[in-house]
């Protein structure tokens, strides 16, 4: 196994280690630890002590730069003292993701008992040079599909800001002569880093430009609504587990149904997401939702018949 995949086996170990100690962990106990599952991961563990502590040393400073979770010796021990929620990599998702990677990988029989999930993410291709881009404060050009327009073919030159993934597609944030702009990463093509420098505007918060949006697209044009909805019991234990929206309010939950209320601008992936759930659904307000969706229901019925 390499050497930087080797690393980062450490540092998921000692994330994980600190995070479900309910106090600061010593030198001894925390070493003991690493070289027994890295034995278990077949990974190279120094024999000295010195070693291992500048190896540890090492994995602490590449944590905190990688993933910006704080290690520190206190009086007590090793803790994790602080860390950056708003951090652009989710620890917490790219170690399980990476742990199963690397469990995978042809030298262990776990594939025996798992099967992950085939697809892969769309357009992941053009992840680094747009990493760098976004890192750099580097402007962009492409040429980008639209296949709402006759699969019509544009150049863009954009600031890139951040990368936003959605139901296994990636998505670039960026700005376009002071307008936010989102694009599909399957459907640039020509991808080329120019070299001119652009100054950030700090202020952007991809959090609050998110806020109300359901999925990935934004549009000022469409207004900000309560919706009211009700579930079976069984589909609301579901959507207690996995909220259907980040603003999503339980207002009932009885033996009877599961009602929610969320708050959004009602777009095509919205009324999609309804529908995958749609055996159980009734739309309360608005009436124009409940109208709508009682229309694909119908015209669904007559294709089926």
């Amino acid at each position: 196994m390499r050497s930087p995949v080797e690393s980062l086996i450490r540092q998921m170990l000692i994330v994980g280690k600190l995070q479900r100690a309910s106090m600061a962990i010593d030198s001894d106990s925390l070493l003991d630890y690493l070289e027994n599952e890295c034995r278990y991961h077949d990974c190279h563990y120094p024999m000295s002590r010195e070693a291992r502590m500048r190896m540890l040393q090492r994995d602490i400073q590449d944590i905190a730069r990688l993933f910006r979770i704080y290690i520190e010796w206190t009086a007590k021990g090793y803790e994790i003292v602080d860390r950056d929620n708003n951090h652009v990599v989710d620890y917490e998702r790219f170690f399980a993701d990476f742990e199963l990677l690397t469990a995978l990988s042809p030298e262990t029989e776990i594939s025996k008992y798992v099967l992950p999930e085939r697809s892969h993410f769309v357009g992941s291709r053009h992840l680094s040079p747009l990493l760098i881009a976004i890192k750099k404060n580097l402007e962009v050009e492409f040429d980008y599909t639209n296949y709402r327009k006759d699969k019509t073919v544009r150049h863009h030159i954009v600031n890139p800001y951040f990368l936003k993934e959605d139901q296994r597609r990636w998505y670039l944030v960026g700005v376009k002569g002071n307008k936010p702009m989102i694009f599909a990463l399957d459907r640039i093509s020509s991808l080329d880093i120019t070299g001119e420098t652009f100054e950030r505007d700090t202020t952007f918060s991809l959090r609050d430009y998110f806020r109300d949006s359901f999925g990935i697209w934004v549009s000022e044009e469409i207004p900000v609504e309560e919706v009211e909805l009700s579930y079976s019991v069984l589909d609301g234990s579901f959507l207690k587990t996995v909220p259907l929206h980040p603003s999503q309010t339980v207002v009932a939950d009885n033996e009877e149904e599961f009602r929610i209320i969320v708050k959004l601008r009602v777009t095509n992936d919205f009324i999609m997401a309804l529908l995958s759930r749609s055996s159980s659904l009734s739309v309360v307000r608005p009436l124009w939702l409940r109208e709508k969706i009682r229309k694909i229901c119908e015209e669904a019925t007559l294709r089926n018949s």
